[in-house]
């Protein structure tokens, strides 16, 4: 399997003691109330027990639609595939599949971003580096596609000599097609460079290069991510690199910078977050970036940007995952250190994002000791960095893992967290699962036999009544309630218990606006979904 994965996934958890504030559209935030995550079983993003899946990503578009990208083995070379999801990770179908026609070709890292506020101008951008494990030639491909029907758009992006790594982020919560940031860590034949390119109609067109930081060292991994509040504009973008004496070294140091005074700006001096800890420096490695975007200011009028990393603890000669925060992101360098777990335990592949919603980050990483992935939570201000929310101490159901590299990212539409990591699956072959805070999955999907079956909704579209059929092989309860394209709940259509057979049931949709609404079915261990359209 490789060793190299990058998973999505993210997670969202109200926290107490946030204090009311405004939230991202100006409107009242009331304070938030603790409340224990569900996280259900995990669920396999695509089966293909054949294949050795990995480098996986996860992304969610302004509607609600979820989107997961890994690569897979398939004869001398690997795919890239991209899944869909409409109710909110439970099923998924294939979107996207393909290779760029090279043998001996593997894609040693994906990455995907939505953007777009509207369904017709709605992207998802696909990001992928190659490999030829025979010519040596490497280069990466940044790509659109229609997220509605998954039709490729236009090539952004193709670049060589070697591109090493690299990272996408979007605006995909603002109004009209937003922009879109990449990162690149580039090799030439006497340097690297840390590259920043951007685009400020959603991904139509790059109209921004700019390299950042140059080295005769190697430039590794690196990390990109957006941000702004209330008293910062229209936002920045916010990168971190590893810099490490050669490609072959362990450890080395970690920079961060950002666009100043806007998204498509110049680039600050860079900053060596490990310098800051004499026990720190040289010593890190895999660098994870997230920062505040909301029409918030945080305590410090400002933003919040946080660096996570792993760092090299020689005397017992394992990991931890620490870090550091900017409470004034935008307008100083004065960082200081955070610390994550605590524990005497092996950690590894911290990946970080912000909820917006309630002004919350999240974290997830690997403890290679427990073979547990936790979720963790902290409130924008930081005010107890050293100290974070163990929401769930290992939300994988499998522990059967190696390089999961997890990864957490917001569900737009639920306004709630969603992770994405790699499993040993049969024959040591990786497996990409999926799971949520929100999610009561029982194990059973749609498509499993089952004593219940859902026929399914008619007439669709509809004016005044939905009608939904299911057959029961056995007398059960069963429980159907309607939702928004964004997840939001819009009512129960039954709760009752029926007989053995089959049944109809109908609901008035009379007064609701004219678009798309999914519906959850639920019988004892058999969860499925489905959607309709109402017109007028």
């Amino acid at each position: 399997m490789k060793t190299r994965f990058t998973l999505f996934v993210f997670l969202l958890l109200s926290l107490s003691g946030l204090n009311a504030q405004t939230g991202f559209f100006g409107e009242p935030v009331v304070p938030l109330k603790p409340q224990s995550p569900l996280f259900g079983k995990d669920i396999i993003i695509n089966n293909q027990p054949g294949h050795d899946q990995g480098n996986v990503a996860i992304c969610s578009a302004f509607n609600g639609w979820l989107f997961a990208g890994y690569s897979y083995d398939t004869l001398n070379e690997q795919r890239v595939l991209i899944m869909k999801s409409v109710d909110n990770g439970i099923h998924w179908s294939r979107f996207i599949d393909w290779a760029d026609a090279l043998v001996n070709e593997i894609h040693p890292k994906i990455d995907i971003v939505c953007c777009g506020s509207n369904i017709e101008g709605l992207k998802i951008i696909v990001g992928d580096i190659w490999h030829d494990t025979i010519s040596g030639q490497a280069g990466a491909f940044v790509c659109s596609y229609n997220a509605s029907t998954g039709s490729f758009e236009r090539r952004l992006l193709y670049e060589l000599p070697i591109v090493n790594d690299l990272a996408l982020a979007s605006d995909n919560t603002s109004s009209g097609p937003g922009t879109l940031g990449i990162l690149m860590s580039k090799s030439w034949s006497t340097h690297d460079n840390v590259t920043f390119l951007s685009s400020s109609d959603g991904g139509l067109t790059l109209d921004n290069r700019r390299d950042i930081a140059s080295t005769q060292n190697a430039f590794i991994k690196v990390s990109l991510a957006f941000g702004k509040s209330l008293s910062t504009g229209s936002g920045r973008y916010f990168a971190s690199w590893e810099e490490q004496a050669s490609q072959t070294s362990t450890t080395g140091h970690i920079y961060t910078a950002h666009s100043e005074p806007n998204f498509n700006s110049p680039f600050t001096i860079p900053v060596c977050l490990d310098s800051l800890d004499p026990s720190s420096i040289n010593k890190v490695r895999n660098p994870a970036i997230a920062c505040q975007y909301n029409n918030v200011d945080n305590d410090s009028a400002n933003l919040t940007e946080v660096v996570l990393f792993e760092k090299y603890k020689s005397a017992s000669d394992d990991y931890d995952v620490t870090g550091f925060y900017n409470l004034q992101a935008t307008t100083t360098s004065h960082f200081r250190p955070l610390n994550i777990a605590g524990t005497s335990n092996n950690e590894l592949q911290p990946d970080i994002n912000f909820n917006l919603y309630n002004s919350t980050f999240m974290m997830t990483f690997f403890d290679s000791t427990e073979k547990k992935l936790p979720f963790l939570t902290n409130d924008v201000n930081l005010a107890n960095p050293n100290s974070w929310n163990v929401n769930n101490q290992g939300y994988n159901d499998n522990s059967n893992l190696v390089a999961p590299y997890p990864k957490v990212d917001l569900n737009v539409g639920y306004q709630d967290g969603m992770n994405a990591w790699i499993s040993e699956g049969t024959g040591g072959n990786g497996i990409a699962l999926f799971d949520a805070p929100y999610s009561t999955y029982t194990g059973v999907s749609g498509n499993s036999t089952t004593s219940t079956k859902l026929i399914g909704s008619y007439p669709n579209p509809c004016t005044n009544n939905i009608k939904i059929s299911f057959e029961l092989k056995k007398p059960g309860k069963v429980i159907i309630n309607v939702l928004s394209i964004l997840g939001q709940p819009l009512g129960t259509i039954t709760d009752q218990s029926y007989s053995e057979g089959k049944h109809l049931v109908q609901y008035d949709v009379s007064d609701f606006p004219e678009g798309t609404y999914l519906y959850n079915f639920r019988s004892g261990d058999f969860m499925t979904s489905g959607k309709f359209v109402v017109i007028r």
